[in-house]
């Protein structure tokens, strides 16, 4: 197996062969011919058997060279949310003037074939399930080739050291925690402005023009909307606002889904939770700071 930093170059002595199960059937027939041969002193038979045997010593060659010196090199891999499939980018360079036929790149149960035609680049992708949050690494992956006719099967153990991020599922109520923890300037506060940035729970004192009545009539809880112009909230998620919930990873599932939801809304958001600060942001890069956080959260 080959483990180590992109990119590897397969060589010789991490590629094994074996015969595959049509080449085990293969070489009991040769056996059985070349015994009859011999019993009955039959100088044809004799010739078909050591031909049909000098053709399996060069498919031998052929299924080796398939692999030989071929060049792999992990490409970028994007975050995912638990649950998503992590596509892997694997590029495949292939230096010889021959092309490579019926390759299979391997991962769990995923299979991958391509051919490779001779000096060319080509990208790959292994869609791996995600479980849990934190970093995910890609693991080993398995490439093997049969070529020309099936008889013996060649293959090598890739350990790419390439890994992502996998973050919380995105769950819970989309109702960011405007309490305590919140600033609001200008519009975002007065709730005079234009443009709609989300709900809040009613506080004895606000404005019935505020209040989202359809979402009374249907019987839901009593619910403010906020709008903002140029000024927008500021609101802080921290780890008291989802202390309530059954478990760490309902908890950071539910500020996950929070950061989507600010973020979408142009809200200035902070992140607050034990061994980690950040101040109010917005933006992508804020963005994947905040979900990064949660993901390596332990």
């Amino acid at each position: 197996m080959i483990s180590k930093i992109t990119p590897i170059i397969l060589d010789r002595r991490h590629i094994y062969i074996l015969p595959s199960k049509a080449g085990l059937g293969f070489m009991l027939t040769l056996l059985i011919m070349l015994i009859g041969s011999m019993n009955y002193n039959n100088s044809m038979g004799y010739v078909l058997t050591f031909l049909l045997v000098s053709m399996a010593i060069v498919s031998i060659l052929h299924t080796h060279r398939t692999l030989l010196g071929l060049r792999i090199e992990a490409g970028k891999v994007s975050p995912v949310f638990v649950g998503e499939p992590a596509e892997f980018h694997l590029w495949i360079d292939n230096r010889e003037k021959a092309t490579r036929y019926n390759l299979v790149w391997q991962h769990d149960k995923t299979k991958i074939s391509n051919n490779i035609a001779a000096n060319q680049h080509v990208n790959i992708t292994i869609p791996v399930p995600t479980l849990q949050r934190g970093r995910f690494f890609l693991g080993r992956v398995t490439v093997y080739s049969r070529f020309p006719v099936g008889l013996f099967h060649a293959w090598s153990y890739i350990n790419l050291d390439v890994s992502t991020l996998v973050y919380p599922q995105a769950i819970g109520h989309k109702n960011l925690p405007l309490g305590q923890e919140t600033d609001h300037a200008g519009a975002g506060n007065s709730g005079e402005g234009e443009d709609f940035i989300g709900y809040r729970d009613y506080q004895l004192g606000d404005s019935p023009r505020h209040i989202d009545w359809k979402a009374v009539a249907r019987g839901q809880n009593w619910m403010i909307k906020q709008f903002g112009g140029l000024n927008t909230s500021t609101v802080w998620l921290t780890w008291k606002d989802v202390s309530s919930l059954q478990n760490v990873e309902a908890a950071l599932s539910q500020l996950c889904l929070w950061i989507l939801v600010a973020e979408s809304q142009g809200a200035q958001y902070g992140l607050k939770i034990p061994g980690c600060t950040l101040e109010p942001n917005t933006g992508e890069q804020h963005r994947d700071m905040c979900l990064q956080k949660l993901a390596l959260y332990h």
